[in-house]
């Protein structure tokens, strides 16, 4: 059986789903490099190389660390997904609670998510971890008890139109989360709400410094790359495990790979930077 037929036989509104996190979350990450560049750090090939070299060495460790203790590597990353997710969302000009607020938006992604499907959240957990999930499903009962707490706080504390907005989305994508399939429900925050958002910041952000044409030049040109290793891996590895396991596998590790120097620069750098100013 060919790659393209056993892509075919996997439940479409999941083959959808894990296409628009390739194809459209994806490419969030990758205008780091169009960041890099705002930054000064493309302007000539020694700079260049140093800042693909050190992503890409982050990149591998993180895969490397996956295989020596997969289940520990997961829940270190849903953890600082629960943090960047949130970060990313939070809204509101009240700086004191945002904090707990990234807690709640984070949380209801990453715990919410999990415990609505938990037999098919968990299916999935053992093709990235293996059989054994006990460790991540602890994690997760943490962070949904803490993901409550701050819901209910971040509502004491927001007042007026803030608090009915907070409410509002959160009472949405409960309801997504809860009546679509994990992979789908995730899928549709991870694209069309935690990517559209790093968008548009992005843009404003670089939008002084470099053009239009070079941002979607370099975000397609790293988004290809990455794309790329990702096919050559999953035609090498479906052989092994199967498609639909290797798919989830190469996604899903290949994001938390590049989520690690995507934080560090975005949540880190980029945070420092705005402090300094």
């Amino acid at each position: 059986m060919s790659l393209v037929d056993a892509l075919a036989g996997i439940d479409t509104l999941n083959l959808i789903a894990l296409g628009a996190v390739v194809f459209i979350g994806l490419p969030h990450g990758a205008m780091d490099g169009a960041l890099a560049a705002h930054f000064g750090w493309m302007e000539s090939k020694k700079k260049a190389a140093s800042f693909l070299l050190g992503y890409v060495a982050m990149a591998a460790l993180v895969v490397g660390f996956w295989f020596i203790a997969p289940a520990i590597s997961f829940i270190i990353f849903l953890a600082i997904s629960m943090f960047h997710f949130g970060k990313g969302d939070v809204s509101g000009t009240d700086k004191q609670f945002t904090s707990i607020e990234s807690l709640a938006r984070g949380g209801l992604v990453i715990a919410g998510i999990s415990h609505f499907h938990s037999s098919d959240a968990d299916s999935i957990f053992q093709v990235l971890v293996g059989s054994d999930t006990e460790l991540v499903w602890l994690f997760l009962d943490a962070a949904l008890a803490i993901t409550i707490a701050c819901c209910g706080m971040t509502l004491l504390t927001k007042k007026g139109e803030e608090r009915g907005k907070f409410f509002g989305e959160i009472a949405g994508l409960t309801l997504i989360f809860g009546i679509l399939p994990p992979l789908v429900g995730f899928s549709i925050y991870f694209c069309l709400i935690h990517s559209m958002r790093h968008f548009a910041s992005m843009r404003a952000m670089l939008a002084d410094t470099i053009s239009k044409l070079q941002i979607t030049r370099t975000t397609v040109l790293f988004s290809a790359m990455c794309w790329a290793v990702g096919l050559i891996v999953l035609a090498q590895q479906s052989s092994n495990v199967g498609v639909e396991p290797a798919l989830l596998q190469v996604i899903f590790i290949g994001l938390a790979a590049l989520t690690v120097p995507h934080m560090m620069l975005v949540d880190g750098y980029v945070e420092y930077q705005k402090s300094q100013s």
